[in-house]
């Protein structure tokens, strides 16, 4: 029968009150088809319905930004109402497959790491250096911060209204959520600074603001580091205190990474960790023991708590892996994304028997040769297409 080769990864499950048919979820990553205004394309909505038909239970979209000012070129906008008609279609083109899949939309900020053609003067918690870009952020006044909370609640009521299944912020990586969570890039001494139940303020006061407009109902998701890997960053105990008030806060699910830009712009030996274990999209994935390589932080949150959903992403290539992973209890569901830029039918071909690994050669040149142009592709190609009775989107 269909899905019996891997009974747990295609057992259904619930992130609050959404149901999945399966545990494959697509993670969000930066696309770069959308319009320069922030409208879905037709080849942004081509992109994410390839990724439905090929069988993935919930479809994470990449980075839509609530303020111009931290968005990403090409990135979708959720900026007020005028979105809605056209952020529509993206929902309504997945659900017009009818086999089952869901779809959040991500939202987020990019903070101190922003591109210089967005804007110039960077925004942070605090004025930390960012030695990726070398630009110096300007602190956020407490005034700025409430216009945040407020766009982020309102950009969740619009991704309601547009029929998307959930949301999820992005607070890892070193993104504007991210660095608040951090001690290292978070040196505030008011509200939103200083001990965790403060660095955690702006996204409990995000879902609350939130759920006054959604429903207790409605799932909002967390992306977060388990670890920034660097000093004085978030580390796993600190992590784990911080998912514990999402947890209670009402987040229905966490996405567990690490990492942020600056990471990689220091030697290993400076900061004392192995250089294996440092960048969060790693490259050297050649064999099962390579793979999956957040689970220690996954296991860690399983164990210690207890609603929220768990989500493993990182290296994910062999299905037997996977299966093992959640009949471990090591994770509630796993998490992909360069596996299904290169070949979004993966989850189709393994729930039809297939146990054939990713063909994915962890080369990132996904990420590298992104061009606003072209936007998202493998450059070493597909073997997914558009079956021919599924007619191409045409907002």
């Amino acid at each position: 029968m269909p899905g019996e080769r891997f009974p747990r990864l295609f057992s259904p499950v619930n992130l609050g009150s959404l149901p999945l048919k399966n545990r494959l979820v697509r993670s969000a990553t930066y696309e770069a088809k959308a319009a320069e205004d922030g409208r879905p394309t037709p080849g942004y909505i081509d992109f994410h319905r390839r990724l439905a038909a090929g069988g993935v239970g919930l479809i994470i979209t990449g980075f839509a930004f609530p303020q111009r000012d931290g968005k990403l070129p090409r990135s979708i906008s959720v900026e007020d109402d005028g979105c809605l008609t056209d952020l529509a279609k993206v929902p309504d083109a997945i659900h017009g497959l009818h086999n089952g899949c869901k779809i959040a939309l991500q939202i987020g900020h990019c903070g101190r790491q922003v591109p210089l053609r967005v804007a110039r003067e960077p925004v942070a918690p605090s004025p930390i250096r960012e030695p990726f870009t070398d630009r110096m952020p300007r602190e956020l006044s407490l005034k700025e911060i409430e216009a945040f909370i407020n766009a982020c609640a309102a950009a969740i009521g619009l991704a309601e209204k547009a029929g998307f299944d959930a949301v999820q912020l992005h607070a890892a990586h070193g993104w504007l959520l991210s660095s608040f969570l951090s001690p290292h890039t978070n040196r505030r001494t008011d509200i939103f600074g200083g001990n965790t139940v403060n660095r955690a303020r702006i996204m409990t006061e995000i879902i609350k603001r939130a759920k006054s407009q959604v429903g207790d109902d409605y799932p909002i998701l967390a992306k977060m580091n388990a670890c920034d890997y660097v000093e004085n960053g978030i580390e796993v105990p600190e992590s784990l205190r911080l998912g514990k008030i999402f947890e209670d806060a009402g987040y229905a699910s966490l996405e567990i990474s690490s990492a942020m830009w600056e990471t990689v712009t220091r030697k290993p030996e400076e900061i004392g960790w192995k250089a294996e274990r440092i960048p969060e999209a790693r490259r050297r994935i050649h064999s099962v023991a390579d793979e999956a390589y957040h689970r220690e932080f996954t296991r860690v949150f399983k164990q210690n708590l207890k609603k929220a959903k768990i989500i493993l992403v990182g290296g994910m290539r062999t299905p037997e892996l996977m299966e093992e992973i959640l009949e471990k209890g090591d994770a509630d569901l796993i998490s992909l994304s360069r596996p299904l830029i290169r070949e979004p039918d993966l989850p189709q071909r393994w729930f039809s028997g297939s146990n054939q690994k990713s063909a994915c050669i962890s080369c990132s040149s996904c990420l590298e040769t992104l061009t606003e142009e072209e936007g998202l592709r493998c450059p070493l190609g597909s073997k997914q297409e558009i079956p021919e009775n599924q007619a191409r989107i045409q907002p």
